[in-house]
């Protein structure tokens, strides 16, 4: 169990986000205004009515039930100033839990079948991303994430079309359900983002197995893993990227809330932790689970991490960052000012 200190310094403590996605972590509230602001008719009408309709979609289907809310909710945004007013959302919960650095996926696709035009949706995280960080001193990054469902053309001439977009979009990730969808089929996409200097992850053991891990590693030659859960499960994956130390950016509560993970007891954070595997802590869609601040806390009482654990995962945030290393330097200082304030 914490200690109030120990909950005081995950609740005070600089943090870094590498796995959030704009699209499933719009506010519940503001999907409700934008609704009405935009005459668009949902199945529910109150924050409480989204959190009965998204349990049982969730608990029936699992991922699949998380991808119809997460579409649902985000048929709301329209225009530029929605998506705009969606990433100072955010951005302002950000400053509350001393977020500093936050990496966001963005998931287009969900708004082109609306027919929303990708300028649009572009112009409104630039605006955001700028107003974030002089409104609520948040660095935003976003990352542009494929729909492995989606066809392999279709996937190639969404990344084509990142390019004028290269001065805000610093990586290229992929999610949505994995069975039946493996990495390699989007080798063509994750080649042309590479050519283009882009940061490369992709979503990868979560509801699939370790051979998608694998394909993301060797073949699309990712830096990262968002989730890689099934890594655990498997030492000569552990040991290849303890090896190569590559970040397993991962996100606990969402694995739990949709059968990724059987509990938080059975979850493999610490294994592939204690396997010197680098990970990372996010709270990936935080309306349908918790915040990134209570993510931390979960975590720490359920698996029992310790302080140094979790000042380590919440450091690796920042070191195997796209771009937020030069946020060390004033993580480290606080660290030190608060071990020595406890040690008085």
């Amino acid at each position: 169990m914490l200690t109030s200190r120990q909950k005081q310094m995950l609740q005070e403590i600089p943090k870094a986000e590498n796995h959030i996605h704009i699209e499933g972590s719009i506010p519940w509230a503001l999907a409700l205004e934008l609704a009405e602001k935009n005459h668009v008719k949902l199945p529910v009408h109150s924050t409480e009515e989204i959190a009965v309709w998204s349990q049982d979609l969730i608990s029936r289907k699992g991922l699949d039930g998380f991808m119809i809310c997460d579409r649902t909710l985000n048929s709301v945004c329209l225009h530029e100033e929605d998506y705009e007013a969606v990433v100072l959302a955010l951005a302002k919960e950000d400053q509350r839990q001393n977020i500093i650095y936050q990496e966001l996926h963005l998931d287009y696709p969900l708004n082109e079948e609306r027919g929303i035009p990708l300028k649009v949706v572009m112009e409104g995280y630039r605006s955001a991303q700028k107003k974030a960080k002089k409104l609520y001193g948040v660095e935003i990054v976003y990352i542009a994430g494929l729909d492995r469902t989606l066809s392999s053309e279709r996937c190639l001439s969404f990344v084509k079309a990142l390019r004028p977009y290269l001065d805000m979009v610093a990586g290229l990730g992929m999610d949505c359900e994995e069975n039946g969808h493996p990495c390699i089929k989007h080798l063509e996409s994750y080649r042309e983002a590479k050519e283009m200097g882009l940061f490369l992850t992709a979503h990868a053991g979560e509801d699939g197995g370790a051979d998608n891990i694998w394909d993301a590693l060797l073949k699309l030659d990712v830096q990262r893993i968002d989730h890689g859960c099934r890594a655990a499960e498997h030492p000569e994956l552990m040991e290849y990227l303890q090896e190569h130390q590559i970040l397993c950016a991962m996100c606990p509560s969402g694995n739990v809330y949709s059968g990724a993970a059987a509990s938080f007891e059975a979850h493999p954070l610490l294994t592939l932790l204690h396997s010197g595997v680098p990970v990372s802590i996010s709270s990936d869609d935080p309306p349908y689970t918790c915040s990134m601040t209570e993510e931390l806390i979960l975590d720490a009482e359920k698996m029992g991490l310790t302080e140094a654990e979790l000042i380590q995962i919440i450091r690796n945030g920042f070191a195997y960052s796209i771009s937020g290393q030069h946020l060390l330097p004033q993580f480290d200082a606080w660290v030190e000012r608060f071990q020595q304030e406890g040690a008085q």
